[in-house]
């Protein structure tokens, strides 16, 4: 269960580490981008006026060439200056008694101008842009003088840009950085994905690691109190005398204990399930269970793709269950004189893996074993009986079955089958 937790934790720290990098990383972008528009649209504005104002200064010179022509020639000409002028919209000139000599809108030429315009007299400079309401709409116009070869006052040119056609390109640009924002936010997405698989694999290496120490520790922690037992053994056979029987008793347990670690270290190449299974044989050792490991013991972790973490919790929980049954058998009232032993097996070949656990506890009654696997069900009080729930859910998502055989009074064989690689 604490297993459990810590994964859940480290899991948990991954997902609030993406989510808060994504956070920044697009509250940055969206920033960014508001920022960059608002400098667009206020450069655009000034880009707006100073192109008015040239193309003021522009067509003023070649009116000055074309003022004599007919209003007709006059007209003609003006159009074809227009055309070749796609960023305005309208050219208006207007003589000195407010009467429209030329209009891009033909219809207004020989009508009177009703609206306001600078009196150049009084101004430093012969140009000025503004925004304002003509027949055409809303606009931004620039006011040009004109002045004869004497200096006299004759009328002025409006060069206009309608705000329609300005508002269109503003929703361009901004459509553009809209467009970048979004494939900014989708690169940044990708990248971050990348980056948190690159940190869910280091930190499930890391809570791999972390477990199989865990799970050292555990399995020292045994071994000492198991230790220690033996150490009470030494003593006693000493004190009685038994020299020979206690140096026989130590070269025993010590050619033990190293070939059921090298048995363990040898046959299953995943650091750490042996440690649970070195853990599990010692803690066996002080419930007075004898831990067979059989024969055909074998563990390759290129055979099938299975997270540490699974393996550990699936067998550590079948084994903690079949050393509980032989407890309850030793506590029981019918209980015998037997050795209790516990059987474990392990095997895989290519795509496919295999682990028994099989018990002499006190088996499973025929009313019992359909909710064996049932959520919250247990023979053992509140709050138990989720371990199976849970071993059964993971093995299944792994893509594998649980199945098992249980004799009351005789004891229990659990099978856990898998094939193919883990999701």
């Amino acid at each position: 269960m604490k297993s459990t937790l810590s994964r859940k934790t480290l899991n948990a720290l991954r997902k609030e580490i993406k989510r808060n990098q994504l956070a920044l990383i697009i509250g940055i972008t969206i920033l960014l981008t508001a920022g960059g528009m608002t400098i667009n649209i206020s450069s655009n504005d000034k880009a707006f006026n100073q192109s008015l104002q040239d193309t003021s200064e522009l067509v003023t010179r070649l009116y000055h060439f074309a003022k004599d022509m007919s209003e007709s020639e006059l007209t003609s000409y003006m159009d074809s200056v227009v055309e070749d002028l796609p960023d305005i919209d309208v050219i208006s000139i207007v003589d000195k008694n407010n009467n429209r000599i030329y209009h891009a809108h033909h219809e207004l030429i020989d009508t009177q101008f009703d609206g306001t315009h600078p009196d150049f007299s009084t101004m430093s400079s012969d140009f000025l842009t503004e925004n304002n309401t003509g027949p055409s709409g809303p606009q931004r116009r620039t006011y040009s003088a004109i002045y004869d070869d004497d200096g006299n006052y004759e009328g002025f040119i409006m060069i206009i840009k309608l705000r329609t056609s300005m508002r269109s390109v503003t929703i361009r640009t901004v459509l553009l950085f809209l467009v970048v924002t979004l494939a900014a936010i989708l690169i940044e997405l990708a990248i971050t994905t990348t980056l948190s698989k690159k940190i869910k694999r280091q930190f499930l290496e890391f809570a791999e690691d972390l477990e199989g120490t865990k799970f050292l520790v555990d399995s020292m922690r045994a071994n000492n109190h198991d230790f220690t037992n033996k150490l009470h053994v030494i003593l006693g056979l000493i004190q009685i005398g038994e020299y020979e029987k206690a140096q026989s008793y130590i070269e025993n347990i010590s050619i033990i204990q190293r070939e059921t670690i090298s048995r363990v270290m040898n046959s299953i190449d995943n650091a750490s399930f042996a440690a649970l299974l070195i853990g599990k044989i010692a803690r066996a050792s002080e419930c007075n269970v004898k831990f067979i490991l059989d024969t055909n013991l074998h563990f390759c972790s290129q055979d099938i793709d299975i997270p540490s973490e699974a393996l550990v919790t699936i067998t550590g929980n079948l084994i903690d269950n079949a050393l509980d049954s032989m407890n309850d058998m030793q506590h029981s009232e019918n209980r015998n004189n037997r050795q209790n032993e516990l059987n474990f097996s392990v095997m895989t070949k290519p795509g496919s893996l295999l682990i028994t656990v099989k018990d002499s506890g006190m088996g499973i009654p025929d009313d019992v074993k359909p909710h064996v696997f049932a959520n919250g069900f247990s023979t053992k009080g509140e709050g138990r009986g989720v371990g199976l729930y849970h071993t059964k859910l993971l093995i299944e998502h792994l893509g594998g079955e649980i199945s098992f055989e249980s004799q009351a009074g005789k004891g229990t064989c659990f099978m856990v089958r898998i094939n193919g690689q883990a999701e």
